[in-house]
């Protein structure tokens, strides 16, 4: 199986029941395309939301969503950076994410660059790198982190090279879960 994500503005913005409910519509369409839903990050004022899934690739996210009337623009197969090679990661923690964009292609295995990254953001912010996915081009990278402000999230990213196109606190939608993990 394959991790995917989709990333998107929400319009009207959602709260974490709106998601949940959504997500209860969605089984038959995710169920054909063999798409299991393994969390969603939704932003504190609703407008944005990241979607993970795992599924056989890419396309099969992009069917299931198209069936359910979804905008395809933000849906990419990722590599996951950080989880130890971990089956199902602890997300339970994460409350900001930030989004970040490469010119070139990110050297995803660069000789020790992640716990280096980790080593200096908790130093520099006390925040903890939680997960990262890089896209398939890797051209872009959302990152999960527990951290205290995003302000001081922005500015040691910029200072580790790796200036965020957007940072937003965020909470944790569960599948099967009807309420939200707020860390």
């Amino acid at each position: 199986m394959s991790d995917v994500i989709y990333l998107r503005p929400i319009a009207p913005p959602a709260t974490a029941e709106d998601v949940y409910e959504a997500s209860q519509h969605s089984g038959g369409c995710f169920d054909l395309h063999r798409v299991e839903w393994a969390h969603s990050f939704l932003a504190a004022d609703g407008g944005r939301m990241m979607c993970w899934y795992r599924a056989p690739d890419a396309e099969s996210v992009r069917l299931a969503l198209r069936q359910l009337g979804s905008d395809m623009d933000a849906v990419d197969s990722c590599s996951l950076i950080g989880d130890e090679g971990m089956d199902k990661p602890d997300v339970s923690g994460v409350n900001a994410i930030a989004e970040v964009s490469f010119d070139r292609p990110f050297p995803a295995d660069n000789g020790g660059w992640l716990q280096r990254f980790k080593a200096r953001l908790l130093e520099e912010t006390g925040a903890t790198f939680v997960l990262g996915f890089l896209s398939a081009s890797c051209s872009r990278m959302v990152c999960l982190f527990q951290a205290g402000d995003t302000d001081s999230l922005h500015s040691a990213l910029e200072a580790l090279d790796l200036p965020a196109d957007a940072i937003w606190r965020c909470s944790l939608v569960t599948p099967g879960a009807a309420t939200t993990q707020v860390p």
